[in-house]
């Protein structure tokens, strides 16, 4: 480079964990060819923006980061601003005309040349640029994303993801395998498995699914001990799949499937690829199978034409499913997705009441799921310490989204297994503390 001291870059990263492996890796690009990364976006040459686009407050959120990043740069504090990610790839014509804030405006497939295009910036020169270099973690050093395909072939209504990421697109068995044996080495316990479509894995590469045989392999690696599947398709479970579970102990006893909503018509307006009736029979053989699993799921609130009716049958659909965690979205219409024709006929006091509703719902069945548990004893991995707390999670609880027990009595290892009692319950988190030495 052309400066003897490392010139630094402050990296944004927002959105979901398939846009935080994308972070990941431009870190890992930018430090293997010498640039340093700053935590201070005001202490940073250049602040890169990796933005989300996929509904309208995240693309607010990343709309407001750039702008931040801008008044540094008019501020004096840095050179310049690269911006990145869906939301430059999905409006890019658009933004390329109007963002002038942004130094540089890229798209995903841009993001591999990231050093080039920082360096592009700053007006630095190099003889060569390092690449294929391993990502730098931006989660703890004992649990790591793993994503395993991007992109989609579904055609949802409300999503706008395929225009933004493209067609399904899946790593390879061995690609995978031996990323996992090197997050392995480096200290990781937990992958978490991450993309658009996980059931589908492997069917653009294999000319079927292979999620199944992915999971065999990965299982094969020394040093995982939990892996966790998230954003499974309830279309396309198998029977096969289901079995893996059951008979795998490093696949933890639980399951994140994104199910919109309960209702036919909505769903069908959805183009969801399932009944109500189909997924309350997948749910009865999951349940049957995996005794105690933790269930996640996702509904949108406010589709358009969602009545009173089909907002009571989700209602009592939750109520009688019992999830360990629901999470609900207000629907946003979304230019491209083919819902966008349908209007937005929902009012939005409607959304809010609705949303309010399912909340107090969920947290009502979530004390009571939580409540007992008090008394129990269970296996935590060990996130963080605080002083003399440490906050844990149960297989049942995904980093990041999920609950945590927060153990406040005894000693613990931080990326360690534990086992602890249960004291005390809150809607979301849990009390500990340890009973079992760390394994």
């Amino acid at each position: 480079m052309s400066k003897k001291e490392p010139q630094k870059v402050h990296l944004v990263s927002l959105g979901c964990p398939k846009n935080t492996v994308d972070s990941e890796r431009m870190l890992g690009l930018l430090q293997g060819n010498a640039y340093e990364m700053t935590e201070a976006a005001a202490e940073a040459d250049v602040v890169v923006v990796n933005t989300c686009g996929f509904i309208g407050p995240a693309k607010e959120e990343s709309i407001e980061a750039i702008m931040d990043a801008h008044r540094l740069k008019e501020e004096g504090r840095c050179k310049g601003v690269v911006v990145t990610g869906c939301l430059s790839t999905r409006y890019y014509e658009e933004l390329e005309q109007e963002l002038v804030e942004a130094d540089k405006l890229l798209t995903i497939d841009d993001e591999v040349d990231i050093v080039r295009h920082v360096d592009e910036v700053l007006g630095v020169e190099r003889p060569e640029y390092l690449s294929n270099l391993p990502r730098t973690s931006l989660t703890p050093k004992h649990w790591s994303y793993l994503r395993i395909s991007d992109g989609c072939d579904h055609q949802c209504a409300f999503c706008a993801i395929p225009s933004i990421r493209g067609r399904h697109k899946s790593e390879s068995v061995e690609q995978l395998v031996e990323e996992a044996e090197r997050l392995a080495a480096g200290g990781v316990r937990e992958l978490v498995l991450v993309s658009q479509d996980s059931v589908r894995y492997g069917a653009d590469l294999y000319g079927r699914p292979q999620l199944v045989r992915l999971l065999e392999a990965l299982a094969g690696v020394e040093g995982i001990e939990w892996m966790r599947l998230m954003y499974t398709y309830p279309a396309f479970w198998t029977e096969e799949m289901i079995d893996f579970y059951a008979s795998c102990e490093k696949m933890c006893n639980y399951i994140d499937m994104p199910l919109q909503h309960i209702a036919d018509p909505v769903l069908k307006r959805m183009k969801r690829a399932t009944t109500h009736k189909k997924t309350v029979d997948l749910l009865t053989r999951l349940r049957g199978r995996l005794p105690g699993v933790g269930l996640r799921s996702t509904f949108i609130l406010g589709f358009p034409g969602e009545t009173d009716e089909d907002f009571d049958e989700l209602l009592a659909f939750v109520e009688e499913t019992r999830f360990d965690h629901v999470s609900g979205f207000l629907y946003s219409p979304e230019e491209g997705t083919s819902a966008f024709v349908l209007g937005d006929d929902v009012d939005a006091s409607v959304k809010e009441a609705r949303y309010s509703e399912l909340t107090q719902l969920h947290e009502r069945i979530a004390t009571e799921k939580n409540d007992a548990l008090i008394g129990t004893r269970q296996t935590v991995l060990v996130d963080d310490r605080d002083d003399e707390v440490y906050y844990a999670r149960m297989e049942r609880d995904a980093p990041e989204i999920d609950g945590q027990v927060v153990i406040d009595e005894g000693e613990a290892e931080v990326g360690s297994f534990i086992e602890v009692e249960i004291t005390d319950a809150t809607p979301y988190d849990l009390n500990g503390r340890v009973v079992g030495k760390p394994h």
